[in-house]
């Protein structure tokens, strides 16, 4: 009797058990199914290009020796790996992009520079691979014949109609918008003096941090030390002449870009091989470099407050963006969007402005960063689960930290600058006043002409009346 009592009392407690585990599994489940994906923002970084510094402009060969078409242009290697990060953004936002592109889904910007618009462009590619847009009518296909064209070039595009069918274009290409922001627009390049005059300032403060100063003569002294024979040699300059060539004119700035530039493009380079350099040891010591250069010369250290600067935008548009999001989530609407709220935007810029958001998060929130090598990625996005909204930043979409949404914005704000005085540094308040001058002169300019006219059609009917009388006075 005891026996099956205690059987009953075993069974009981397994049967509790799985119970509350199959519960606890369920409420696990439920949890992530509530997880649910409001918006995204992507920063990146521009695909690899070719070398910008010391190119000869008329034989377009660096000063390593190797031959280019242009300098600073973004290669084929560029447009790959941002195909290739388009690819992986798709995977992770499968479902939540649409599978084909909407316009009123993902909003695009770019600085105006070649590099950072074909990144967009080939990046987007990726996203949307092997998708078209909607199909055309047999109407719309006949009417997007040029009309008015001869039989010539109706011969040359009848056997491209054939092949698309009802495709508006070819198969897996998609054509996407990509916004350029101006000085008086969406500022966000203002680490720039061509965007930002004001920030000369926070240059000419960095010159003078005595830390900054300390960090570049120990990193130029153990690259002499250490690979000083080397560069001599490949250079070919004399170091017993000029000991200090790296010191003077930027000159590891301009070899480092380069040689990043030739090596990871996998050019051959004997003249350097020969000299007996490691070739992967300098390549990720000039990376190190890129730290140097794009954070404590650019930033500063201690940071100045133009990483403050430069996020400002950045965020408050984020911030504007989410805010909209949440509206239409709160309105049991998560899935309308408009070009106004967008759930996907995109900025494609440079190694400058990734820096810049990387100091500015460090700052903030102690987020470590690493080199923002070619096709650097930043994401920042916001989700909603039962605990409320929260925010996820990753770094190559690896996970560098989940904040509080609100906890999120505080802080942010606590540390960016308000738009009045990024106004008054930028000098953003007079170039709107030089445009609303520009407008008033071009409406006097209108109302001067008029009265001009106005004057010479009444002086012409004067003529007319005056010839009209004395006409009629001789009959």
């Amino acid at each position: 009797m005891i026996i099956n009592q205690n059987k009953q009392i075993f069974i009981l407690i397994l049967f509790f058990t799985l119970f509350h585990v199959t519960l606890t599994i369920d409420n696990k489940i439920n949890d992530d199914e509530e997880e649910k994906l409001l918006f995204s923002w992507e920063h990146f970084r521009h695909g690899p290009r070719n070398p910008y510094t010391q190119i000869n402009k008329t034989t377009w060969i660096d000063f390593i020796g190797v031959q280019w078409n242009n300098e600073g242009e973004l290669s084929a290697l560029g447009l790959r790996s941002h195909y290739l990060l388009g690819v992986a953004t798709k995977k992770r936002y499968e479902n939540f992009l649409s599978k084909s592109f909407d316009i009123n889904e993902i909003f695009i910007i770019s600085s105006d520079v070649n590099r950072t618009i074909m990144s967009a462009m080939s990046n987007l590619q990726g996203i949307y691979r092997n998708y078209t847009t909607p199909n055309l009518t047999i109407n719309q296909i006949d009417n997007a014949k040029i009309k008015g064209l001869n039989s010539t070039y109706e011969q040359k595009i009848n056997q491209k109609i054939e092949e698309l069918k009802k495709s508006y274009i070819e198969d897996g290409i998609s054509i996407m918008p990509i916004h350029l922001f101006s000085r008086v627009g969406l500022q966000f390049l203002l680490n720039g003096d061509n965007y930002c005059p004001g920030v000369i300032k926070f240059r000419n403060e960095i010159e003078n941090q005595e830390e900054v100063k300390k960090i570049v003569k120990e990193f130029t002294d153990y690259t002499n030390a250490t690979f000083g024979q080397y560069i001599f040699e490949f250079m070919n300059v004399s170091s017993e002449k000029t000991p200090d060539y790296l010191y003077l004119n930027n000159n590891l700035n301009y070899i480092c870009d380069t040689f990043i530039a030739d090596y990871f493009h996998g050019i051959y380079m004997p003249h350097i091989i020969r000299t007996g350099i490691d070739m992967d040891k300098f390549y990720h010591h000039c990376l190190n470099y890129s730290i140097i250069d794009g954070y404590y010369i650019s930033y500063g250290l201690p940071p100045t407050n133009l990483s403050y600067l430069t996020s400002s935008p950045v965020f408050r548009t984020i911030f504007n963006y989410m805010d909209r999001r949440i509206k239409y989530f709160e309105e049991n609407n998560p899935d309308k969007v408009d070009p106004s709220s967008p759930k996907f935007v995109i900025y494609s810029g440079h190694d400058s402005t990734v820096a810049g958001i990387d100091v500015f998060l460090k700052s903030v929130f102690d987020i470590q960063y690493d080199k923002p090598e070619y096709t650097t990625s930043q994401l920042v996005e916001l989700w909603h689960n039962k605990s409320g909204y929260f925010v996820k930043y990753l770094y190559n979409q690896k996970e560098k930290g989940t904040y509080e949404l609100n906890y999120f914005k505080e802080k942010v704000n606590q540390n960016i600058l308000p738009e009045d005085e990024i106004n008054e540094i930028c000098g953003v308040d007079d170039g709107k006043k030089v445009i609303d001058t520009i407008k008033k002169q071009n409406i006097f300019k209108k109302v001067f002409i008029i009265i001009i006219a106005m004057v010479i059609i009444s002086f012409a009917l004067l003529v007319s009346v005056t010839i009209l009388k004395k006409y009629d006075m001789k009959n």
